[in-house]
């Protein structure tokens, strides 16, 4: 057979892939709908092992590898999964306000709760829609979704205006500039603070964390992991006072990793072309997050680093580290490398 016809038959198979792949998410959506009927939780871990256990038997006995069925079944598992917590939740309607909703995160989070049947408004100046902060009164949920600077602002301007029984959180990534306003807050009304641990363009909560920062009121506390419970997601509650130190590792030294590294390269003296026609596995790994990173709104990322509380500790441990592995790396003898790299396999398998 000539090599077009080879070519044209895989794409006959490409379309028939595809076909059975939207017939097995339409299935996947009628599980959804039996699971809503029925009060099952969306995600079901048991299963989910099932499935990819029976894809890697099954491709191994048709001669493809461990390694692909893994990642074609999970991938499968994501858009089933993706389709049933898409489907809206059996709940009494909210008149939401969503400050700063005309943002990326605030954009996300006003599509997901009209998916649930909640009435959405934005407050945005980018929305030219006439509204203003003092349309908030009256709402029963306003959310705060603004750069971190501004937050503490806008959450002094809400609680002269809105009602005592209003819900009020914030998605900040950092806590430090408002914990104290949230706190005194949360004494005469509902208020916590929430941090989605994803951005904007994830398709659903499938596999993703979402923080809910308890500030005194375990009434606002529930009535938020309400709003995003049982989409497949992870849920984390902790105490206000708790968080900046989480994400002074999780978001402050991750960043501070990623930024040092394609600092080094575009410092190197090699161009990034050329660094790509020698790279390794592990280099190219670790491209799609610097890359990420690199095109990312560089004040958040500022404000980040600049304004938690916990910062100081992240940067002085982080700065003694790089100076061990240093020595260690340029000793003779290996002893001290080799048990960094011991500590951190015994870190990551300890999970």
């Amino acid at each position: 057979m000539e090599l077009d016809a080879l070519r044209d038959e895989i794409r006959k198979r490409d379309e028939e892939i595809i076909r059975l792949i939207s017939e097995r998410t339409r299935l996947a959506e009628q599980v959804g709908e039996y699971k809503r009927e029925h009060d099952l939780p969306v995600r079901n871990a048991a299963v989910e092992k099932k499935v990819i256990s029976r894809y890697v038997d099954i491709g191994a006995s048709a001669g493809l590898s461990e390694e692909v069925m893994t990642s074609v079944s999970k991938a499968l598992i994501k858009e089933a999964v993706d389709v049933e917590s898409a489907l809206p939740i059996p709940t009494e309607p909210k008149n939401v306000a969503i400050i700063g909703g005309a943002g990326k995160m605030g954009a996300w989070t006003a599509n997901f709760l009209k998916k649930d049947g909640h009435d959405v408004i934005i407050i945005d100046p980018a929305s030219d829609n006439g509204l203003t902060i003092e349309d908030c009164k009256g709402c029963d949920i306003v959310i705060v979704s603004v750069p971190i600077h501004l937050a503490e602002g806008i959450l002094a301007e809400l609680d002269g205006i809105c009602d005592r029984d209003c819900l009020i959180f914030d998605l900040t990534s950092l806590k430090t500039p408002i914990v104290e306003r949230l706190k005194e807050m949360s004494k005469t009304r509902k208020v916590c603070s929430v941090h989605p641990m994803f951005g904007p363009s994830a398709t659903s909560m499938y596999g993703r964390n979402l923080i809910v920062c308890d500030c005194g009121n375990g009434d606002a506390v529930e009535e938020v992991k309400g709003l995003f419970d049982d989409r497949g997601g992870n849920i984390r509650v902790m105490d206000i006072t708790e968080h900046d130190g989480y994400m002074s590792y999780v978001l402050g030294l991750t960043h501070a990793v990623n930024i040092a590294l394609f600092t080094v390269l575009q410092r190197s003296g090699y161009s990034f072309e050329d660094l790509l026609t020698v790279s390794s596995t592990t280099f190219n790994k670790g491209l799609d997050t610097n890359r990420s990173v690199a095109s990312e709104d560089p004040m958040l990322y500022y404000e980040i680093q600049h304004m938690n509380a916990h910062r100081d500790e992240m940067w002085s441990l982080f700065k003694d580290t790089v100076e061990e592995l240093r020595k260690d790396s340029l000793d003779d003898n290996p002893e001290g490398f080799v048990a960094t790299m011991n500590a951190g396999r015994e870190y990551f398998e300890s999970r």
